[in-house]
């Protein structure tokens, strides 16, 4: 998955939404980002969906690894516990300054069947 931030309507151009999972128990989502050079860059802030529907809790903030000194990147793996529950999830492009258009690269998104303890980011959702 490619997106962009898009500066004509950031409420739709720069988000990707999952379809509904319901979980019994927690479990860890894998996603890889490929690197996508300094300047174009965007980091990704992974929230899930209220009861209602609504982007509501950050699960984390990640970043492409672009090496600035060698101009270089090995993309990254990360890993998100998700909780128990019937949500979707938002992977949402953040507008970057000074940067005309930022870009995120998701290359891979898994859902494990590994178990894992979630904790919330306390007080952080999305307004």
């Amino acid at each position: 998955m490619t997106f962009e931030n898009c500066t004509a309507d950031p409420r739709s151009g720069n988000i990707l939404t999952s379809p509904e999972v319901t979980l019994s128990s927690a479990r860890k989502l894998t996603f890889t980002m490929a690197s996508v050079p300094y300047s174009v860059y965007s980091p990704v802030h992974v929230y899930k969906t209220s009861t209602l529907g609504h982007t509501d809790t950050l699960l984390g903030s990640y970043y492409s690894d672009w090496d600035t000194s060698t101009g270089a990147g090995q993309g990254a793996t990360y890993t998100v516990c998700l909780p128990v529950g019937t949500h979707q999830l938002v992977f949402v492009a953040s507008d970057v300054e000074n940067v005309t258009r930022s870009t995120a690269v998701m290359t891979k998104v898994q859902l494990t069947d590994v178990p894992c303890a979630y904790t919330s980011l306390a007080g952080v959702s999305h307004q």
